[in-house]
């Protein structure tokens, strides 16, 4: 308290001892969480996480010979965490402010939370991006970038001498950083790369990447050179250097799809089997699924990204809804993407080269609206709360979200539906909320 006001202070105070500093959007929501026993507890779980995994790694406990990926302690806790909030959610429905009920696990099925939906929708949009190259005469490149030597506890079975204690999470952020340089560099060249990004741990936890990008012909050449200057970059003269930070392959269409050459990373990584076609899962790739899924929570690691093309938040927005639009441009847009047409997608925004601005089609963002008072709504760090409530072109906008929904215990909610005054229910009298989508209680 008596530094509150500083913030020099407080980030001095914070980076004394170890925490990160609250990400917020104003000063006040920074003092906040400052003032908040959630936010606390939140960080400080998280860090005594990473703290306790990579004191294993520095004992050589994570190896493929041992706890492969991730510990068993964190396994467990990730798991056990994850038992908790699905048990949680059985017992928890939404309900709206036109008294439509819906259980929080159907929602959860039915959402990218589902690995069988996320596999879906990233085969899908990785399909949409292949046909897109050949029509528009881009080839495929699958690369791999890797991280030093120093990154890695191990060393084949034998615990690495040049490792400097550094963690996945450090991994990860230099893997980050060597990116953007190469993104700025072929960016200065106007090469325009698209495809996907596939994060995954080495079986000391250490992460690298895969990516298969679609790019000109006649710039293959030039992306190559870009990406192992930056590879090598930092201890690029150390053994095996050469031969193991960057490789590249150049997709062969007479044997097989890019798309499938990048498939298996994907369903490895959410637990589905790749060796056994007829069977989703079998023990082997659900342990692996799940030692993967421990690794990418425990250091906040996002294991797929999209590099390039249009933005998937106005695709998942244009499927949710049914009836047509009297707008051509949304009415294309939406049935592209309700018959998961994503390359017919990628054309109708302009292209997978047009710029965020340029595209198409946009999200429509507005502030939450308390209906009772007539205010501007704010969360429990007194931010201004802003949602996506639908998409448009230049010429027309479609509202994608109609009702204000609140999560409420399915036992109190029939009594609720039962006993609440009409007027209560249409006006949403009893979900006073911080969020978008709050705890209600009885």
């Amino acid at each position: 308290m008596p530094i509150m006001d500083d913030r020099p202070a407080l980030a001095a105070y914070l980076s004394a001892n170890g925490i990160p500093e609250p990400k917020a959007k104003n000063d006040e929501g920074y003092k906040a969480r400052l003032l908040c026993v959630k936010w606390w507890r939140r960080t400080l779980d998280r860090l005594q996480g990473r703290t306790d995994e990579s004191k294993l790694i520095d004992q050589g406990r994570v190896a493929k010979h041992k706890e492969k990926y991730s510990s068993n302690l964190t396994v467990h806790r990730v798991g056990k965490k994850a038992h908790k909030t699905n048990e949680f959610l059985k017992t928890q429905s939404m309900i709206s402010n036109e008294s439509d009920l819906v259980d929080m696990a159907t929602i959860v099925q039915s959402s990218m939370a589902n690995p069988t939906n996320r596999r879906a929708e990233l085969m899908i949009r990785m399909a949409g991006f292949e046909a897109y190259a050949q029509q528009h005469g881009y080839v495929g490149e699958f690369y791999t970038i890797t991280c030093p030597s120093k990154f890695h506890r191990f060393s084949g079975v034998k615990l690495n001498d040049k490792y400097q204690e550094l963690t996945p999470k450090d991994a990860q952020n230099y893997l980050v950083k060597q990116w953007s340089k190469i993104r700025a560099a072929y960016a200065r060249q106007d090469i325009k790369p698209f495809g996907f990004r596939v994060a995954e741990p080495h079986h000391d936890g250490c992460p690298h990447w895969h990516m298969l990008l679609f790019v000109k012909a006649e710039y293959c050449n030039a992306l190559r050179k870009i990406m192992t200057h930056y590879a090598l970059e930092v201890d690029g003269q150390e053994q095996g250097a050469d031969k193991h930070r960057f490789t590249a392959v150049e997709i062969d269409s007479e044997v097989g799809t890019a798309t499938g050459y990048i498939a298996k990373y994907i369903s490895k990584n959410l637990g589905f089997s790749i060796d056994d076609p007829e069977h989703d899962t079998t023990h082997e790739s659900q342990s692996y699924g799940q030692r993967v899924k421990a690794w990418a929570s425990v250091w906040g690691i996002r294991q797929f990204q999209q590099i390039g093309g249009a933005p998937v938040t106005v695709w998942r927005q244009l499927r949710k809804l049914r009836e047509s639009i009297d707008d051509e441009l949304l009415e294309s847009a939406r049935q592209a993407a309700d018959q998961s047409r994503w390359a017919d997608y990628l054309e109708i925004m302009g292209g997978v080269d047009a710029k965020r601005i340029d595209h198409t089609i946009t999200l429509v963002k507005k502030h939450l609206i308390d209906k009772e008072t007539g205010e501007l709504k704010q969360n429990q760090y007194f931010e201004y709360v802003t949602l996506i409530f639908g998409v448009a072109s230049i010429a027309a906008e479609v509202i994608t979200r109609s009702k204000q929904w609140a999560m409420i215990s399915t036992k109190l909610a029939a009594s609720f539906l039962a006993n609440a005054p009409a007027h209560r229910v249409a006006g949403r009298g009893c979900f006073a909320s911080w969020s978008s989508v709050n705890n209600c209680t009885a």
